[in-house]
């Protein structure tokens, strides 16, 4: 591990709160990522969190990833992002008490998109932050659309935009399963974890992810996200941020159960 390579963390929401009910955050496992992000020993880092139960169940409710139909969903596009922050603050105790220099950045005040897609980005706060040699902290977020009005920006998005923008060296997807397998392992207990994949193999794997309710798309549309970084040369490793000590070890660069996208 280089001390000057860069580390985007993606903490799922799947992993840091109970998807099936409304606004629960899993402190317990928030608090031990905490731990393990800072005994890893990684100086530059951008942390990428998603929503789960704050996020998803709202934007459903208001069906914002529909974009605007009418101003009945203005006060949803405020509760999902209201929602996120709440979880976000959870989130930044638990860093702040292992003594991690973590900023929060909004991702609503940094990206507009058009039709769902990252259309403008104002990254330079994230960037500033890490010369600074602090830590931004980003979220999946509902946003400002140029085409629809406003629409659900998934933290897989983000990630893989500040990937590819700043030059990361790898990425860490925390998942609450054990990797991509070949079909959902929820639903099948047959489901093998497939251990290594090119961005090739990606249309031709029939996809798993989460039962529970994901307007950003589950499995199969991370894989679509993350397809362009390995492409581009920076490895994408899946890891169950549930079982302990994972994320600290994949921070640290070691080989670890899980699945590699990559390339090579």
């Amino acid at each position: 591990m280089r001390a000057d390579e860069l580390v985007v963390l993606k903490l799922g929401g799947s992993a840091i709160t109970f998807k099936e009910e409304l606004r629960k955050a899993d402190e317990q496992t928030i608090r031990r990522l905490a731990g393990e992000i800072a005994a890893s020993g990684v100086r530059r880092l951008i942390i990428v969190h998603g929503g789960g139960g704050f996020g998803h169940p709202l934007a459903h409710e208001y069906r914002l990833h529909e974009g605007l139909r009418g101003d009945w969903q203005l006060r949803g596009l405020a509760e999902t992002h209201r929602a996120m922050e709440e979880l976000n603050g959870i989130v930044m105790e638990a860093l702040l008490a292992e003594g991690l220099p973590a900023v929060p950045l909004p991702p609503i005040s940094c990206f507009i998109t058009r039709a769902g897609r990252i259309r403008k980005a104002f990254i330079e706060p994230v960037r500033a932050v890490l010369d600074l040699g602090a830590i931004p902290v980003l979220y999946g977020d509902v946003v400002l659309d140029e085409a629809q009005g406003f629409a659900i920006l998934s933290g897989d998005q983000i990630v893989a935009y500040l990937a590819l923008a700043l030059g990361a060296s790898r990425v860490i997807l925390g998942l609450g399963i054990d990797g991509v397998f070949t079909s959902d392992p929820l639903k099948n207990p047959g489901a093998r974890l497939i251990e290594r994949l090119r961005p090739e193999d990606i249309q031709a794997l029939e996809a798993g992810g989460s039962a529970a309710l994901d307007v950003t798309g589950g499995m199969g549309k991370k894989l679509k996200e993350m397809a362009p970084l390995a492409s581009a040369g920076i490895p994408v490793l899946f890891v169950n941020a549930r079982r302990p000590g994972l994320v600290l070890r994949a921070l640290r660069g070691e080989k670890i159960m899980g699945t590699l996208l990559s390339a090579a």
